[in-house]
């Protein structure tokens, strides 16, 4: 079986004889990268057979491919990708192509002069049909063009298509919360409505084979690493649809996963702002969550994005132990005092950004900070105290730590983000910068659900 398909597969310096030996014959001469052979090749060497009595295909070499495609291609190598096209039973036989590319990606031009076909086959889309029309004339040879067709049985795909199934992956972004924290937690509003401001960011998080990449983003950092990881488990769930889903009804069956799986109750910001991506101020009630309807452009999000700071403090969290004192003194007067502001500071914080009025949203940040402490006392530590007062000094405006805080990351607001970094990194060794961008897709974008 293999030696028939080896005497399918010809040397260049083969292609005159066979020429000569079938001078009363019409040879079809077709070409292409073939990376991996798919129901589409197939389809298309047939078109190409109806057109004479010989078909032969050139293949591109590797580096040819390596060149045009870019890193990480050819998938196949070029002996195996010759012999796969050899062995489909509209081809004859089989060619490499030259080493060399031409005007026009052309890399076929010494094939086509040893070879002289009848006819080239060119399908109609071609993006380079002008100098391969003008080497056939040159040549003598006739060029036809055919059109691409799925026959009604056939899903249409491309060797790109596949190979991006092939490497598929579910992606999520983090958030970053900017003010209203606690404030989306229906236990401690009692019935009373919230307000949270929080973007997601990128680089996302990744879920491919049952395995996560966290693209470098630490754990604990209070980013909600947790919520994106519970989602895309959630979304690879065999038994999860959420391609006719809402991202309402994503971000609430998430709320309820985590709530059933966690052993204290929790709020929705992080759900839903991770869900719906982009900058959203949430209006959060006992049983719902909902964007307000703002006027806030990319651009204005991208100028305030470039103020801004993410510090990872080198300290580990327990968020546990913040939201164990949450409960315990929510109901306290400075409790029901912090959580007032921290509703206040989460709406307010929007509509200021959608005024660009950024310093005085960096105030804002600084007052959901004061709250959060007011709040639960352990939301911060005596460095992480340190760290922020030294972060005034060197030019912050505002800043807070991120989700319910104790460690992970600080957020920092300053008109010279590069001086206040490089001032913190001299005085605080262990601190490192998060890189990070605003990322505007929501879930069902990002995965095309």
């Amino acid at each position: 079986m293999l030696e028939n398909i080896k005497a399918k597969v010809l040397a260049k310096n083969q292609l005159q004889e066979l020429r000569r030996k079938n001078s009363n014959k019409k040879i079809v001469f077709a070409t292409g990268c073939y990376d991996i052979l798919q129901s589409g090749h197939a389809v298309f060497f047939n078109q190409c057979k109806s057109y004479g009595d010989i078909l032969i295909v050139g293949v591109g070499k590797d580096e040819t491919l390596r060149q045009l495609k870019g890193p990480g291609r050819p998938v196949n190598p070029e002996n195996n990708r010759i012999y796969l096209v050899a062995a489909m039973e509209d081809v004859n036989y089989a060619v490499l192509n030259d080493d060399e590319i031409g005007e026009g990606k052309i890399d076929f031009k010494n094939v086509l002069d040893e070879l002289r076909p009848d006819i080239f086959i060119v399908n109609d889309d071609d993006s380079s049909i002008e100098p391969k029309q003008a080497l056939c004339d040159n040549l003598g040879i006739k060029i036809e063009f055919v059109t691409r067709e799925v026959p009604e049985e056939l899903m249409p795909t491309s060797t790109s298509n596949i190979i991006n199934k092939i490497n598929y992956s579910l992606k999520a972004p983090l958030r970053i919360d900017f003010a209203g924290g606690w404030a989306d937690v229906p236990y401690i509003m009692d019935g009373k409505k919230g307000y949270v401001s929080n973007v997601a960011i990128r680089p996302l998080v990744e879920y491919k084979g049952g395995k996560f990449n966290f693209s470098g983003y630490p754990r604990g950092s209070g980013l909600s690493t947790s919520t994106a990881a519970k989602l895309l488990e959630m979304l690879n769930s065999k038994t999860y649809n959420a391609e006719p889903k809402s991202l309402a009804n994503i971000g609430e069956d998430l709320f309820n996963l985590e709530n059933q799986e966690l052993q204290w109750f929790i709020g929705r910001q992080d759900q839903y702002g991770i869900v719906y991506g982009g900058f959203h101020c949430f209006e959060f009630g006992d049983d719902y969550a909902k964007p307000l309807d703002m006027d806030i452009s990319h651009e204005t999000l991208e100028k305030f994005r470039s103020k801004l700071l993410l510090l990872h403090t080198s300290e580990s969290r327990n968020a546990q132990v913040a939201v164990e004192e949450v409960y315990k003194n929510y109901k306290s007067a400075n409790g029901q005092k912090a959580i007032s502001e921290l509703v206040t500071c989460g709406y307010e914080f929007a509509r200021t950004l959608e005024k660009e009025d950024f310093d005085n949203c960096a105030l804002i940040i600084e007052r959901n900070w004061n709250a959060q402490k007011l709040l639960a006392p352990s939301s911060t530590t005596p460095k992480l105290d340190q760290m922020y007062s030294y972060a005034k000094e060197n030019g912050a405006l505002g800043g807070k730590l991120c989700g319910a805080g104790g460690g992970g990351a600080f957020l920092f607001y300053s008109h010279d983000v590069d001086k206040l970094k490089k001032a913190m990194k001299h005085k605080f060794v262990d601190a490192f910068e998060i890189d990070f961008e605003f990322e505007y897709r929501n879930v069902k974008e990002l995965n095309q659900l």
